[in-house]
């Protein structure tokens, strides 16, 4: 059999590391899914077998509502005259300039 180039040494090397990387990937994958399974399994609660609803029993001696309250009469608030508000003027002055300037 004839020696193996550089090259043909070099893609044999790297099938068996895309073969590996394939199995990782595999083992991963169902070990990912298996515990995302197993999670939401134990997350979930367990369902119950149901039962009848229980039916509500008539009080015997049920409240009776209260009447409704009479709204008392209001007297309609008295309006005072509008009184015009002194409004002071403001004389806007500029600001200082400080003596130093930047550079």
């Amino acid at each position: 059999m004839a020696e193996k180039t550089i090259l043909e040494k070099a893609a044999e090397k790297v099938g068996y590391g895309l073969a590996m990387a394939e199995a990782v990937a595999g083992s991963v994958k169902t070990a990912v899914g298996g515990a995302v399974a197993s999670v939401t399994a134990a997350l979930t609660p367990a369902k119950k077998a149901s039962r009848p609803l229980a039916t509500k029993t008539p009080l015997k001696n049920a409240p009776k509502k209260a009447p409704p309250k009479k709204a008392a009469k209001k007297t309609a608030a008295k309006k005072s005259p509008n009184k015009k508000i002194a409004t002071k003027k403001t004389v806007k002055t500029p600001a200082k300039k400080t003596g130093h300037t930047r550079r």
